[in-house]
């Protein structure tokens, strides 16, 4: 559905910079020596700096974890940020969780990310786009910002959202063409999640947003967007299957074809890998064909006000939990930290845990397995490209 490939987390982790992390995983796991997590931090991080959001969305997918008055902590995310950037961290991306930009610190964050010459990323609702606007200058060529919109109707963002706070679409929209004059350069994200007609959270019908795909595509072209990424409905109770009728992928289909001719050299149009998978059963094969360690999680972490976890999908549920978040960053807590971190990862059974999750990972997974059981091709450096989001 999409040429661009955005997800092509082996080759990443294969650039010279960050090639050691790599190296050291496979060869170690081949042999079954210990993994030092104390000299190899991550290489990308999630981080929820608050639980605290201003939308109420029907179907989020931490509802379980939004808005328990918890944050974390000004002195233990930085010192957390600047040990890991001695040891290999080359990206943040501030999500949720609950809204990054509710959180009181959040312009100091920033500039402190930034100082230390990382990579950055920011995912909102742009309902305090303001909020943005003041930190937007220290953006670079490789940070970007992406909204979750999902609609391309006023009534419809209404509606999916029920925004706490009052929202506009147009209030969206306007905001990011201001960020646009004001950084030409940056990565500005149009996040468009499809909810096909029989989509039920707490017995409540969801609204079908297949039709306004398209539309979202013009508005995002217009108001200075880079891109518009269409990805599917994630349940967020059960197992996290995803089902969409062959009307609704049909229908789909036809959006994102009429949505190509939006399509410039400066924007594009983005059909996530999960939701390839509904129109290519090779790959969906692959996707759910999860070996039994997801090996992905020794190169990116999920830090939360309730612990760090080594998924972003699994954030707030004890099987992923690696430790308490908001401690005394002292010898004890890394020595903890980097104990309980490989200890996650060899227990966290994927194959069973995530074995309907059609995961963005499965792929690497997949690839590392294979090379580490001495199957797959011998692995060498790439030059730097410079993306190092996971």
């Amino acid at each position: 559905m999409d040429k661009y490939q955005i997800h092509k987390f082996s080759k990443k982790l294969l650039q010279k910079s960050v090639f050691s992390h790599l190296d050291h995983y496979i060869k170690n796991m081949a042999v079954g020596k210990q993994l030092q997590g104390n000299m190899f931090a991550p290489i990308s991080i999630n981080v929820d700096l608050t639980t605290g959001c201003n939308f109420n969305c029907a179907h989020c997918i931490d509802e379980h974890i939004i808005n328990t008055g918890k944050l974390l902590k000004i002195d233990y995310i930085k010192g957390l940020i600047k040990n890991w950037s001695k040891n290999g961290l080359k990206s943040v991306i501030l999500i949720g969780g609950g809204e990054p930009t509710l959180y009181p610190y959040f312009e100091d964050v920033v500039k402190f990310i930034k100082k230390l010459g990382l990579q950055l990323g920011i995912v909102s609702n742009g309902a305090r786009i303001d909020r943005i606007e003041k930190i937007v200058k220290l953006l670079g060529r490789k940070d970007w910002v992406r909204f979750s919109i999902d609609a391309g109707e006023n009534e419809s963002f209404q509606r999916l959202h029920s925004p706490l706070v009052k929202i506009t679409l147009e209030d969206v929209l306007v905001g990011a063409k201001s960020l646009r004059k004001k950084n030409s350069q940056l990565q500005i994200g149009y996040s468009f999640l499809v909810i096909s007609d029989d989509k039920y959270v707490k017995k409540i019908k969801l609204l079908n947003n297949i039709k306004e795909i398209s539309l979202a595509a013009k508005l995002a072209k217009e108001n200075g967007f880079s891109y518009i990424s269409i990805k599917p409905f994630i349940d967020p109770e059960g197992t996290r299957v995803t089902k969409i009728s062959s009307k609704n992928l049909k229908e789909i289909a036809e959006e994102i074809k009429k949505s190509r001719k939006y399509e410039t050299n400066s924007f594009k149009v983005i059909g996530s890998v999960n939701l390839r998978v509904f129109y290519d059963k090779e790959l969906e094969k692959s996707m759910k064909n999860q070996s039994k360690i997801c090996h992905v999680q020794f190169f990116r972490l999920v830090v939360t006000p309730d612990g760090i976890f080594q998924c972003s999908l699994w954030r707030g549920f004890d099987n992923a939990k690696i430790i308490d978040a908001n401690k005394k960053l002292d010898k004890k807590y890394y020595k903890e930290l980097n104990e309980e971190r490989l200890r996650v990862l060899k227990k966290f059974n994927a194959r069973n845990i995530c074995s309907e999750v059609k995961c963005l990972y499965s792929p690497f997974n997949s690839w590392a397995e294979k090379i580490i059981k001495g199957s797959g091709k011998s692995i060498k450096p790439v030059d730097d490209f410079n993306d190092y989001f996971l």
